[in-house]
């Protein structure tokens, strides 16, 4: 799913997609919301220049070289970062996203051995260290799931496991994610292996050229 955006001044139709999605009170409502984007959603994005999907996936394969290691994409939408990591040579994916409809759209690729509905703030429907790497792109962010769902990402990923999170940084700085990411790293938990610079992950958003974002990918103790 998008980084999270402020809304937009003119009403296009993407306008009011991300307005149902931001303005979400409940996850039902943002469920509702993603399931009225999901068949515009590939094209939506492709307009503002969306990079996280490649650059995260970009990220996993510089630090995952097993080409048929088992895979988990949290919140993989319609599947663009599965798209991705297909094309890198991944074999073995797995997709969840607590929305019906986008994960329609996203078996729809045939790049997924299995797709699952799940929720990161509830329980994820895989067993504890399940993954040898886990990517979340576009979920960790204002409006969607909270710093606590990163506890769910950790439970799934095995030891040694690469887990990649893009973050924007307004994300990173003010809702906790920066705090607990530094938290785990100190206490052992997963050690940074590497980030992106701080770019524009959005380029061609008219309101949004600025807004700064990057990719971290981290090891699992």
């Amino acid at each position: 799913m998008i980084e999270a955006m402020t809304t937009l001044h003119s009403k296009k139709p993407i306008d009011e997609h991300l307005e149902r999605v931001y303005g979400a009170a409940t996850t039902n409502d943002l469920s509702s919301a993603y399931a009225g984007w999901a068949q515009d959603y590939d094209a939506d994005v492709a307009s503002m220049g969306y990079r996280f999907p490649a650059l995260a996936a970009a990220m996993l394969a510089r630090h995952l070289t097993k080409r048929d290691a088992a895979i988990l994409d949290v919140g993989a939408g319609t599947g663009l970062v599965g798209s991705w990591l297909h094309d890198l040579g991944y074999t073995n994916l797995t997709a969840t996203d607590f929305s019906p409809e986008m994960l329609k759209e996203a078996q729809t690729r045939g790049v997924y051995a299995q797709a699952k509905v799940g929720d990161l703030l509830k329980r994820l429907p895989f067993p504890d260290d399940a993954f040898e790497a886990v990517i979340a792109v576009g979920v960790f962010t204002q409006g969607h799931v909270s710093v606590e769902g990163l506890e769910e990402v950790l439970r799934v990923a095995q030891s040694g496991a690469a887990v990649v999170v893009p973050l924007m940084v307004d994300s990173w700085e003010r809702l906790g994610f920066q705090a607990q990411a530094e938290a785990w790293e100190a206490s052992g938990r997963w050690q940074r292996l590497d980030q992106t610079p701080w770019s524009a992950p959005m380029p061609n958003a008219a309101d949004h050229k600025q807004d700064l974002g990057a990719v971290f990918v981290w090891r699992m103790a």
